[in-house]
């Protein structure tokens, strides 16, 4: 529920090179261009429009898992580009917060901020405002990912600010703690 909040104050550690959205964040993003992910690509014709809708910019590229790695409603939607949610050796995903980090990471960038991605269940949707009752479903995936992230990727709250740490305007520069 506190994702633009979460924006707001890692945007006072300075500028980010790139900008990725995950699922309806995207459909709300009031910034310039940015990477659309997600795990579900079934959704993304319906957020599209929603965005369009809202008078949004269309400046963005979307991004989802492979056919292969997806259940049947997922499978053969248009997205520009795939990229798999698993690292060698994994069998589960790590939430599409975590399947966003890895997409950032893949493509290059070795400093990733995870805001609105606490991984907690009492931590209510931005847009939804329920609770996050699948959350137990996707811990294991995500603490699967940590040792790719390690030093990598750090998170503005929650579960996921506890097992990454937390970014600070040093560590975005370069810096280790």
């Amino acid at each position: 529920a506190n994702v633009w909040k979460e924006v707001e104050r890692a945007e006072q550690f300075g500028h980010f090179d790139a900008i990725y959205c995950v699922k309806l964040a995207g459909v709300h993003w009031h910034g310039d261009r940015f990477t659309w992910v997600g795990l579900h690509p079934e959704w993304q014709a319906k957020y599209t429009a929603e965005r369009h809708a809202l008078g949004r910019h269309m400046n963005f590229e979307t991004v989802a898992p492979p056919d292969s790695e997806l259940g049947t409603a997922g499978k053969g939607h248009k997205v520009d580009r795939r990229v798999s949610y698993r690292y060698p050796g994994m069998d589960c995903s790590a939430s599409s917060g975590g399947y966003a980090a890895k997409v950032a990471l893949d493509d290059g960038f070795d400093r990733v901020v995870l805001a609105g991605v606490p991984m907690e269940t009492s931590a209510a949707h931005f847009t939804r405002g329920k609770p996050w009752l699948q959350r137990d479903s996707f811990t294991i995936g995500f603490e699967k990912s940590v040792p790719h992230f390690a030093g990598r990727v750090r998170s503005m709250s929650g579960w996921t600010a506890q097992i990454l740490g937390a970014p600070s305007p040093d560590w975005l520069n370069g810096a280790t703690p």
